[in-house]
């Protein structure tokens, strides 16, 4: 996806991946930026159990999101065909469960990247972000640990200006290689 004008970052930006599969999971991937704190990056992730419910699990996430952050969430490709045959009859387009997030806190401000699974995957590969296992992490803690960071990316270089773009991803990439390091055996 081309965007003909680039903006700034927003000071806080969460990503956000929820994943509903046996045992749902949801990660967020906070990047703080600023003139005197440069670029901060966290990664918060949890699982629920096999019987959570999806207001439930939305809750839970819109709980952990900082006061007045920009929310960045994945939605669906959608044909235009489809958008424009709904918009004509004045149907109501189903939300993505992560748009859920809204309802639960209305002073986000909110970013729906339309995106595919595939463009996750195949931006994740690109910077070689593995669904790492650890004993700390079930695999679905995993698996959208790696799609949020990759939705950031996605973000970061379909929508921000390329010199942010550089030293936001080069920070990012810095940031993951001390977090590597820190769960390497000593």
């Amino acid at each position: 996806m081309i965007v003909g004008r680039r903006m700034s970052h927003p000071r806080v930006l969460v990503s956000v991946c929820i994943d509903r599969g046996q045992t749902p999971g949801a990660a967020l991937l906070v990047v703080r930026t600023g003139p005197s704190i440069g670029a901060r990056f966290e990664l918060d992730r949890r699982s629920f159990g096999s019987g959570a419910t999806q207001v439930a699990i939305i809750q839970s996430v819109a709980e952990r999101i900082p006061r007045d952050a920009t929310v960045l969430l994945r939605t669906p490709r959608m044909q235009d065909h489809t958008l424009r045959h709904s918009l004509i009859l004045g149907r109501t387009l189903t939300c993505h469960p992560s748009a859920l997030i809204t309802r639960y806190r209305p002073d986000l401000k909110t970013i729906c990247l339309p995106c595919e699974r595939r463009g996750l995957l195949d931006a994740a590969k690109a910077y070689g972000i593995v669904a790492e296992r650890d004993l700390m992490w079930t695999p679905s803690e995993a698996k959208t640990a790696r799609d949020a960071q990759a939705l950031w990316l996605t973000f970061l270089w379909t929508h921000c200006r390329p010199k942010e773009r550089d030293w936001l991803a080069s920070a990012w990439e810095a940031w993951r290689a001390i977090e590597r390091a820190r769960k390497a055996p000593s």
